[in-house]
């Protein structure tokens, strides 16, 4: 049953002849009642909008966790050790594990937001994601198996986090790896999946702003200096832990092709593949950011964005004639 699972092609998934099947159409069943439930709360009462949105989202990832165990579990081949057994159920619960901490740390956040922040933040997150998934499409080289050097296609991401700040930035980078993954499938497995995709670029959307407030702290540095490393620092963190989600993908489940390539270690493979694209893909993309933060005008206008979403969440003072008149 593993071997079928591995190797059909990934249109007869959806069905109930398999359990990979099964899981996919189910897993699509509760997308749907959990979208229809956050659509009916948002119209008929907006104040439960956010614990609904969380519990639905709760809900789903439980799931993911569940699906991940029992794929996995169908997925040991014959004569595997308990070691390799063991270590695959780990990475499988790490993955699905630290996918629902992130999003679920972007989703609650209780600080409150005005709907001008809301609406501003959304405008600006369409835009990077369009930006984003346009460039990605300039590709400079393909690898075999998945994976590009694309033309500063990580960059939007990191530059959105490092405006509206890490917990929206890691709703877009989520966003974006989720169109990644209709743009160019290459899914084997439901955890190859969550690694390689919304986990990856969830990461870099995480990184993008880290260290802003640290850096910015430091008022009595040259500003221009303050931007570029504290954007530059975080996407690199941000393109080592993609680099991770697709070195563990890799090897993984692609191990397979490494006799294919000289090598006998599945690890090394995937480090060598992986380092390929992703590194001169993330490299560029930092680059494109150096020369942005060097621009006085770019940072001028970062700026202002940053004052204005800050100044929207502000309530207006009051003048003495609404005093009176309230009065």
């Amino acid at each position: 049953m593993s071997g079928y699972l591995l190797t059909a092609d990934y249109t007869s998934y959806f069905n109930f002849n398999s359990l990979r099947g099964i899981s996919l159409c189910l897993g699509l069943i509760l997308i749907g009642i959990a979208a229809i439930t956050i659509a009916t709360v948002a119209a008929v009462k907006k104040d439960k909008l956010k614990p609904t949105a969380t519990i639905c989202v709760g809900v789903l990832l439980a799931y993911a966790v569940a699906v991940a165990i029992a794929n996995v579990a169908t997925d040991f081949k014959e004569g595997e050790t308990y070691t390799r057994k063991y270590q695959t159920i780990i990475i499988a619960l790490l993955a699905v594990l630290i996918l629902g901490l992130i999003v679920l740390f972007a989703m609650i956040d209780r600080r409150k937001h005005t709907g001008k922040q809301h609406t501003m933040s959304v405008v600006y997150a369409a835009i990077c994601v369009a930006l984003a998934f346009g460039l990605s499409y300039i590709r400079l080289f393909k690898a075999p198996y998945g994976g590009s050097i694309t033309l500063f296609s990580l960059l939007p991401i990191a530059l959105y986090s490092y405006i509206f700040g890490i917990r929206k930035g890691v709703m877009c980078g989520f966003v974006y790896g989720m169109l990644q993954a209709v743009q160019d499938p290459w899914i084997v497995h439901p955890l190859q999946f969550i690694l390689d995709y919304p986990l990856a670029f969830s990461l870099v959307g995480l990184c993008g702003g880290l260290f802003r407030n640290l850096f910015r702290a430091k008022t009595r540095i040259d500003k221009r200096f303050v931007d570029t490393v504290a954007i530059s620092l975080g996407m690199c963190l941000g393109i080592i832990g993609r680099l991770m989600c697709h070195l563990i993908s890799g090897a993984v489940y692609f191990g397979e092709y490494a006799a294919g390539f000289g090598f006998t270690n599945e690890w090394t493979y995937s480090f060598v593949y992986q380092c390929t694209y992703v590194l001169p893909d993330g490299a560029l993309a930092i680059f494109g950011a150096f020369i942005l933060m060097m621009s006085k005008s770019f940072r001028n206008q970062m700026d202002k964005v940053i004052a204005n979403y800050n100044k929207s969440s502000q309530p207006k003072e009051q003048t003495p004639h609404s005093v009176n008149r309230q009065a």
